[in-house]
């Protein structure tokens, strides 16, 4: 169930008038660009006129990807006193909501320009999707509508103006962000191997899902758990240092690493030596 933004909601319910469309107001989604972590970051660019003071964005998604997230820093929205977002991956849905002022700490409206307001950060679920559709949707309950909402004055009174954006959907590809996704599972050899004091261990994921990656002594006992947590889709590497495991020293010896996901289970063989 989508979350109501109340303060968009009433500043839609006093805009009463007619909502239209001018050449200097435009939104265009950017290039694709790779995340730290295997992600894919779109950039939503906007060019507006003076005197923005709130947008609402609804959109929806393509299949194969989930959307972990948006964010506003480094973008011109970053000073805004209301920045949310509301994600839907069951129904592959974002609105995400931007008001210049909501405390009673002044903020100037956005000025004139063009550039990122919100970044998408996707995970791709699929390693066979090569581009992701982003669609302008409306929504009645609550309402949700493309649009900008400009703060000007009029004979000395303040007047609303709501403007909607020309958009209706544009394909943003994934070829050139240099993802690399693997194709299959994997799980490398550790090197350097023997070693001392450490070494690092690789592995390939080809789509996202919860991953742990453990060492064990020959005795079959866990040694430490390198890693448990949920991972994008893509190539890891994870150190781990002989000299000590979980605040306790290790012998000098064989071990064994695992690493288990969703639709994997492998396990190698290492050498320690002190």
């Amino acid at each position: 169930m989508l979350k109501r933004f109340s303060i968009l909601m009433i500043l839609v319910a006093i805009l009463m008038v007619p909502a239209f469309a001018f050449a200097a107001d435009k939104f265009v989604p950017a290039k694709a660009q790779a995340g730290t972590g295997g992600e894919v970051i779109i950039p939503l660019e906007i060019t507006n006129q003076d005197g923005l003071m709130a947008i609402d964005i609804p959109l929806t998604f393509s299949e194969g990807v989930t959307l972990k997230e948006v964010t506003f820093e480094g973008t011109r929205t970053e000073y805004f006193d209301l920045k949310i977002a509301n994600i839907n991956n069951e129904d592959n849905i974002v609105i995400i909501g931007l008001v210049t002022q909501i405390t009673s700490t002044a903020k100037p409206m956005l000025s004139a320009g063009s550039g990122a307001v919100a970044n998408l950060v996707f995970e791709v679920d699929d390693p066979s999707v090569s581009e992701i559709t982003l669609e302008a949707t409306t929504m009645d309950s609550p309402h949700h509508r493309l649009m900008y909402v400009y703060n000007q004055r009029a004979e000395g009174e303040l007047a609303h103006q709501k403007v909607e954006p020309d958009f209706e959907a544009v394909t943003v590809a994934l070829s050139g962000v240099g993802l690399g996704l693997p194709t299959s599972y994997s799980l490398e050899q550790n090197y350097p191997n023997p070693f001392n004091p450490s070494t690092i261990i690789a592995y390939s994921l080809p789509q996202a899902g919860a991953v742990s990656l453990e060492v064990f002594n020959v005795l079959g006992q866990r040694v430490v758990t390198l890693v448990d947590e949920h991972q994008a889709a893509g190539y890891y590497e994870q150190t781990w240092d002989g000299r000590n495991a979980g605040g306790q020293s290790v012998s000098s010896g064989v071990y064994f690493y695992r690493v288990t996901s969703e639709n994997f289970v492998d396990t190698k063989k290492m050498m320690l030596l002190k």
